[in-house]
């Protein structure tokens, strides 16, 4: 038997599948396959890499859907016009392809999501083919991920950021099961906001240097916010930045310096520190050690970090602040783990879950 675990989030889904063999749950995994979530709606719908956005109206690119799963939200114009189900429905049937015909399949998702829209991704995944055993919290993924299995009681601070939002969840691990009990999502700090932020310090040096504003051009202010991104993806290990923008009338380059990117981001920096100490004081924690639990994404923000190194030094109890961030295929593989467990406890078995279900962010 094949099982698969899928995790998606706004920007990109991922997944890892094994074999089930007897009681051995993700035998020899595969590599994770990962794909970005973007639709360019122009003549056709065209899926593209690389996290697009576009600040000039949504019918030109339908990015960060996820949270509007089963609204009646629409992207694009006329018959191009799609809804984020029919853009999910697209990605889903294209990774169907790749895996092999009856996979198990379970779900991460993230926290924001609503127990009525996790059924709805549910449904999609069923309507197309697939065998869907059940979804888990990523935030709950993630802290499993951490070694649950090696620390029957903690409380674990799970961090996820994606387009849409940054989330910090409390996940409390009793006796090896893990309980979401709590999480708070900031849509102002998703990682889009971040880019656009410092897209907009570079239009300003743009502007400067060649009085000429990259942002009321669709093409130049694409090329200003994957450039953006691709600052924030090497803030630390680069001193400055070169920045190029070429259009058909203008090409120029000049340097951003890191010192000009604090400041950029300083008031955003400082707001989220408040907030996240707001939220993690008046957690109630039981006695012994915390630990954090960061998906891989947040290293692209620079000082997210340290503000949550800053924040964790304010407990009274001990902290375990990670060395290494929780990458994609940690969430992938501890979700296929758990569609081979949920899969043979529907068969008579008595593997444990691992978990408190039902579980999803109807508890947040």
């Amino acid at each position: 038997m094949n099982v698969v675990g899928i995790y998606i989030d706004s920007l990109s889904h991922h997944s890892i599948s094994g074999m089930l063999v007897g009681s051995d749950f993700g035998n020899n995994p595969q590599a994770c396959m990962s794909r970005d979530m973007v639709l360019l709606l122009e003549d056709k719908i065209i899926p593209v890499d690389n996290h697009s956005f576009s600040r000039h109206g949504e019918h030109k690119v339908c990015c960060d859907f996820l949270p509007w799963i089963g609204s009646n939200k629409n992207w694009g114009l006329g018959k191009f016009e799609i809804s984020a189900d029919y853009a999910l429905e697209f990605y889903l049937s294209e990774l169907q392809k790749r895996l092999q015909p009856g996979s198990r399949v379970a779900f991460a998702l993230p926290v924001y999501l609503t127990q009525k829209q996790i059924r709805k991704v549910e449904q999609i995944a069923s309507k197309i083919g697939y065998q869907v055993q059940g979804s888990l919290a990523s935030a709950t993924a993630m802290a499993l991920s951490e070694g649950v299995n090696s620390r029957s009681s903690c409380d674990t601070i799970a961090v996820e950021l994606d387009g849409f939002s940054l989330s910090v969840s409390h996940v409390r691990i009793v006796d090896g099961v893990a309980n979401l009990v709590s999480g708070v999502v900031f849509p102002e700090f998703g990682l889009h906001r971040w880019a656009l932020k410092l897209s907009d310090l570079i239009a300003e040096k743009t502007i400067l240097h060649c009085r000429r504003d990259p942002r009321v051009d669709v093409r130049s202010d694409q090329m200003l916010f994957q450039q953006s991104l691709k600052i924030m993806q090497g803030i630390g290990v680069k001193p400055n930045f070169k920045i190029k923008l070429d259009d058909d009338f203008y090409s120029k380059e000049f340097v951003v310096a890191r010192s000009e990117i604090e400041i950029c981001f300083s008031s955003m920096v400082h707001s989220l520190r408040q907030k996240l100490w707001g939220y993690l004081s008046a957690r109630n924690f039981s006695q012994g050690e915390i630990r954090f639990a960061c998906a891989s994404k947040i290293d692209a923000v620079p000082g997210l970090v340290d503000v949550l190194q800053q924040v964790a030094s304010g407990f009274s109890c001990p902290v375990l602040f990670p060395d290494d961030f929780v990458p994609p295929a940690s969430l992938c593989s501890n979700v296929m783990t758990m569609a081979g467990k949920w899969w043979f406890d529907s068969m008579g078995g008595t593997s444990v879950t691992g978990y408190n279900w039902p579980i999803g962010s109807g508890k947040v």
